[in-house]
């Protein structure tokens, strides 16, 4: 059920029948020496994807950068400014309502786009723009970081996580042949937020912000993505039950 692979007759046809598609977002940004580039948009895809498979929703395609700009000191890492992203959110949201989508439903995979996409579905409905717009953010999810918890005690931290990064490992096990390994120091901070590009720089250094992604496992991987997928099933059976007026 990829919009990518379907023709505009098929969608049609779709509409007639469900009103909801999926959007993977994420980001391009770094994930520490551990963790690859793309880990949000990777995880946000495998996810949305494999939802969309299984309850036989179309998942549409993933938009890979978000709003980053605070990791804009790391070599590679790219981004929306927040004005931009949120007008991405809303060109994009709007054109599938224009079709009759009413259940617009956004699977996150990087924190920073949760405040800018929500402004965007406040925006949307000041202009009385019809429709369900939700955003559900994998990593967030209770029973998600309930099963990290128990796998990595206090070390998964906020940002370049052994979570993320052992979903990526299963997914794309041949990148990490490249990989650092290497343990070091785990630091707590009292930082405020959000912080610019230069201040993400000086209290975390190299990238990670309270983890430990050396602990990552490909078995972990496939573990926490099953339990995403699960928790993301059920919350979409819900909004399935709602009407959209």
């Amino acid at each position: 059920m990829l919009l990518e692979n379907m023709s505009y007759i098929e969608v049609e046809a779709y509409l007639s029948e469900k009103d909801i598609i999926l959007i993977p977002i994420g980001s391009v940004e770094q994930h520490s020496p551990c963790g690859l580039i793309g880990t949000d948009f990777i995880t946000a895809e495998a996810i949305a994807r494999e939802v969309g498979r299984r309850m036989d929703i179309i998942v549409a395609p993933t938009l890979p950068y978000g709003m980053s700009q605070h990791h804009m000191a790391f070599a590679g890492s790219a981004t929306f400014s927040p004005e931009t992203m949120i007008s991405v959110i809303k060109d994009i949201t709007k054109s599938f309502v224009s079709h009759g989508f009413k259940k617009i439903v956004y699977i996150n995979g990087h924190g920073g786009n949760i405040n800018p996409v929500k402004t965007a579905f406040d925006s949307l409905k000041y202009e009385d723009t019809p429709g369900l717009f939700e955003i559900i953010s994998w990593f967030l999810l209770p029973e998600v970081q309930e099963i990290e918890k128990s796998l990595f005690q206090d070390k998964n931290g906020h940002h370049a996580t052994p979570g993320e990064v052992s979903i990526t490992k299963y997914l794309r096990p041949e990148t990490f042949k490249t990989k650092s390994t290497r343990k070091k120091e785990i630091e707590h901070f009292n930082v405020y937020w959000p912080l610019s590009k230069r201040e993400m720089k000086l209290f975390y250094p190299d990238g990670r912000m309270e983890s430990a992604p050396w602990l990552a496992k490909e078995n972990y991987g496939k573990l926490i993505m099953e339990e995403a997928i699960r928790v993301i099933m059920d919350r979409i059976r819900e909004i399935l039950k709602i009407t959209v007026v």
